[in-house]
């Protein structure tokens, strides 16, 4: 599993910063990453911090574009954790330019 999750009391929402690398497929050189993870938890259901750190280790030496990883992350939290929403903005830094992805996905439907 790519995202753990456990239970746990519930809250409004969790935010989620980390950085983790990736290779440009364009330039082929690593690419450093500031993520802004934010969801809406749903059912108890939570990001377990530590396999989460591992699965963002995962993309390291691996080609990926800037904007299919903010989606690659996105899906894969809503497809594991299943919140209501999930928001990805990547953050990074491209010949003297600051650059942010940003990649929203409304999950499943609020629970009655």
């Amino acid at each position: 599993m790519l995202v753990e999750t456990k239970l746990s009391e519930s809250v409004d929402s969790v935010s989620i910063r980390a950085v983790f690398e990736a290779v440009c497929p364009l330039t082929k050189t690593v690419d450093r990453y500031e993520l802004i993870l934010t969801y809406v938890p749903r059912g108890g259901r939570y990001i377990e911090f530590q396999s989460f750190r591992k699965y963002l280790d995962s993309f390291r030496g691996v080609e990926v574009l800037h904007e299919a990883l903010a989606v690659k992350i996105a899906e894969d939290v809503c497809r594991e954790v299943k919140p209501e929403y999930v928001k990805v903005e990547l953050r990074s830094s491209f010949m003297d330019m600051d650059v942010a992805v940003v990649k929203t996905l409304k999950c499943v439907e609020p629970e009655s």
